[in-house]
């Protein structure tokens, strides 16, 4: 009996690109298998990734398979050449243990009375989540010809998410949603950008995108489709049909869509200085009608919110004392369907004095404190003067 232990030499990478090395997938990656006496045979392992063959033999490299529970079925292709080998009966079989539900593929078959120059066997394999070893064992002859090979796949999802974010008017990017357009106010810059993120497990590309690279799990393409500027000229919509291409050949198309508008808006301090207690008035006017607006403040690392009535008029006036915040600045934020449009920054002083206020709460105390520390100096006086006193008048 002859027989081989198989080791990877070469495998083609997690998505192939234009190249050589896709074009030499057959040649290199494979296993070679020494045999006493004879030509060594070759074992070569693959599945189709980024529309190349990729190699199944090299743990290092991981290809991927959709995951047999949404009905994906892998076609893993096994090729054995023989090298001048003759062999005439022969049967190949590949062992799945970690595929779901332990399916194991049918076995490949031949009998064939001109000796072949290789065979080639293609296996359905139903993949699980992880990775998924494949063990490969052909034999002919009645046992002359023994080879194995061990190989793996690695099941995922292919999920994702895009949209469109907006840059708000505290500098940070919001997201938008298809059903609410964005009102901002027409002097305000911003931005607009489309990011789309990769929440499954195989890569893939935006092949319509700003970027034509690999996206892998967990990161994302930013793609800014306007730069810094008014909003009045930014004020439109915005419509992208996406189109992503995962490593395995599954196709996913997004339609994201924006819609930004304009109003003449403008907000603004009735006092730009207020004091803990004082009341903190913010008029706005040139807002559009029938639009929840709502004032927020930062208070202990939280956010407190004021709303307000829009009138006819399209004004309105957001009106509350200011609770105990830290001395300083600051920030208020003008905000509508959760996006700031305005920051309007506030200074906090102290609250002045007035006749007839009741003393500070740690005034008590301390001059309690103090008239004990004046009570104990006089008592040491005191005995201080009657001991000189009485030195003085002992006789000599």
């Amino acid at each position: 009996m002859l027989t081989g232990a198989a080791s990877a030499l070469l495998a083609l990478g997690l998505l192939g690109f234009p190249g050589a090395a896709a074009d030499a997938a057959d040649a290199d990656a494979a296993t070679h298998v020494e045999r006493a006496g004879s030509h060594p045979l070759t074992v070569t392992m693959t599945a189709e990734n980024d529309g190349h063959a990729a190699s199944l033999l090299d743990p290092a490299h991981p290809v991927w398979a959709h995951l047999a529970p949404t009905g994906a079925v892998t076609d893993v292709t096994t090729t054995v050449q023989l090298d001048g080998t003759p062999i005439h009966e022969w049967v190949a079989h590949l062992d799945t243990p970690d595929a779901f539900q332990g399916v194991t593929p049918v076995d490949c078959r031949g009998d064939e009375e001109a000796p072949p120059r290789d065979v080639s066997c293609h296996f359905a394999v139903q993949a699980a989540s992880g990775v998924n070893r494949l063990q490969f064992h052909f034999s002919a002859d009645h046992g002359r010809v023994d080879v194995e090979a061990d190989g793996a796949i690695t099941g995922g999802q292919f999920d994702w998410d895009a949209g469109w974010q907006v840059l708000d008017a505290t500098g940070r990017w919001s997201a938008t949603t298809r059903e609410q357009p964005v009102l901002l106010p027409a002097t305000m810059t911003s931005a607009l950008r489309y990011v789309v993120t990769n929440t499954g497990d195989i890569p893939f590309r935006v092949t319509n995108g700003c970027e034509h690279r690999v996206i892998a799990a967990r990161a994302e393409l930013v793609c800014l489709e306007r730069g810094v500027r008014s909003v009045q000229s930014l004020a439109r919509v915005y419509h992208e049909l996406l189109t992503l291409r995962d490593a395995v050949g599954a196709t996913a198309e997004p339609d994201i869509l924006a819609s930004i508008r304009s109003f003449a808006g403008v907000f603004a301090l009735e006092s730009s200085s207020v004091t803990v207690g004082q009341n903190v008035v913010v008029n706005a006017s040139g807002l559009p009608r029938d639009q929840p607006f709502v004032l927020q403040y930062r208070l202990g690392g939280e956010w407190v919110r004021v709303g307000t009535t829009i009138r006819r008029a399209g004004s309105a006036q957001f009106t509350f004392p200011l609770p105990t915040v830290p001395l300083g600045t600051t920030q208020l934020e003008i905000v509508h369907n959760g996006l700031a449009i305005a920051r309007l920054p506030v200074e906090v002083g102290k609250t002045p004095r007035r006749p007839g206020d009741p003393p500070p709460a740690w005034l008590v105390p301390a001059a309690v404190i103090a008239s004990a520390c004046v009570a104990v100096i006089a008592v040491l006086l005191i005995v201080g003067a009657r001991r000189r006193r009485r030195r003085r008048t002992v006789p000599a």
